[in-house]
């Protein structure tokens, strides 16, 4: 392992964060995955000669000004208080290059990498071109080790390169999940789509004491019991998988919801409360029930190990918001180890508790969730990690 230290010169170093962060109307909702990914400055600053970050933002179609990071450089200098991030419109090139051998600033950001079809395509023409005005490479962008894109499996290929701290955090927070052998682990998963997380569910269920669904992923598990759901979201297809899962030997870890909120018309914010055998044919779930909530606050406060993932209904909307915004009070204040994957989660701890209450908040997205399904990641310990 390499130790960067204040002896070491890293020269110009290229930064391959995850800086995809939520926006609307063109404004930051979420600065979290920014700040996260910022954290490795001080420790690198009197080492290196210059910074710079390269991220990517949403799914471009070529280079629409919208998914600019222009306003991500705005935010980071927000964040640096003293400190001025020079955005550079532009990825690779002259531009890059000027900025950067005459240190026109000591930290940078580059354009969406996205703007240029060599990222996504691997091409290792792109990758050689945007590595060549820097030394030193890191890799600490692990919502993106999923991808097999350029700069997360061949930028390294030419510059001194390191696995970043981030990514070595997550991993070592992830693997906890994988590797325990505990009594008391329990899973809590929500969200809308039981295909979204049918792999990872078959990875943990054998490992887990209890996993626990909510959201509109219960609906389908609940299709295959027989309720009668009426309008709820459920996915057809996946019906069957779900009765196998409940009839295999780890189905009675399953726990399912018992009473929900209802609605006709989600526009209606009308919610009434039904137990799951009241279901009518107009019916819509969009939250779980009191009786839920209660026998899922019983196993998360005995548990000693808890994997949050999802919402447990419509909690943008306030009166749909109840069973997220108690689950998420639980979590917070319980005594067990908190682990919470998936940006929806993490809105909900912004919107109803404090992310210092939680031991652990993942930055990956899909890239968690793959990993915790078993599923090998072309991004992760293909570089050395970064000893700081």
């Amino acid at each position: 392992m390499n130790k960067v230290n204040n002896h070491t010169d890293l020269g110009d170093v290229l930064i391959r964060s995850d800086l995809n962060v939520p926006m609307i109307n063109n404004e930051i909702t979420d600065k979290f995955r920014i700040s996260k990914s910022m954290n490795i400055i001080n420790s690198i600053y009197e080492s290196s000669r210059t910074i710079t970050f390269t991220s990517h933002l949403g799914r471009p179609n070529n280079s629409d000004p919208k998914f600019s990071l222009i306003k991500i450089a705005d935010a980071m200098s927000e964040l640096l208080d003293n400190e001025k991030v020079m955005f550079i419109d532009a990825i690779h090139g002259s531009k890059v290059e000027e900025a950067i051998k005459n240190q026109k600033s000591k930290i940078f950001l580059l354009e969406n990498l996205r703007f240029d079809e060599g990222e996504i395509n691997n091409s290792l023409d792109f990758a050689a071109n945007v590595t060549k005005p820097f030394q030193t490479y890191i890799f600490d962008a692990f919502g993106a080790a999923h991808r097999e894109h350029a700069s997360v499996v061949s930028f390294g290929n030419y510059l001194n390169s390191y696995q970043g701290p981030l990514v070595s955090e997550e991993l070592k927070e992830l693997n906890k999940i994988l590797d325990t052998n505990k009594s008391g682990y329990s899973v809590l998963l929500g969200g809308a789509k039981i295909s979204d997380k049918l792999s990872l569910i078959e990875n943990l269920l054998p490992k887990v004491e209890k996993l626990m669904i909510g959201g509109g992923m219960c609906f389908t598990f609940l299709k295959a019991l027989g309720y009668e759901i009426g309008n709820s979201i459920f996915e057809e297809s996946f019906v069957a998988k779900a009765k196998f899962l409940m009839d295999s030997k780890y189905g009675e870890k399953i726990v399912l919801p018992t009473d929900f909120g209802v609605t006709e018309s989600i526009e209606s914010n009308i919610r009434s409360n039904i137990k799951v055998e009241d279901f009518q044919e107009n019916h819509i779930g969009v939250d779980i029930g009191n009786e839920t909530m209660s026998e899922f606050s019983s196993i998360l406060n005995a548990s000693k190990y808890i994997f949050w993932n999802g919402p447990m209904g419509i909690f943008e909307i306030d009166e749909y918001s109840t069973g997220t915004r108690e689950i998420t009070k639980v979590i917070s204040m319980t005594q067990a180890y908190s682990s919470v994957g998936g940006g929806d989660s993490v809105s909900a701890i912004n919107k109803f508790s404090d992310r210092k209450k939680f031991n652990h908040i993942s930055t990956g997205g899909g890239a968690s969730l793959e990993f915790l399904e078993g599923k090998k990641l072309p991004g992760v310990n293909i570089y050395k990690p970064l000893i700081i």
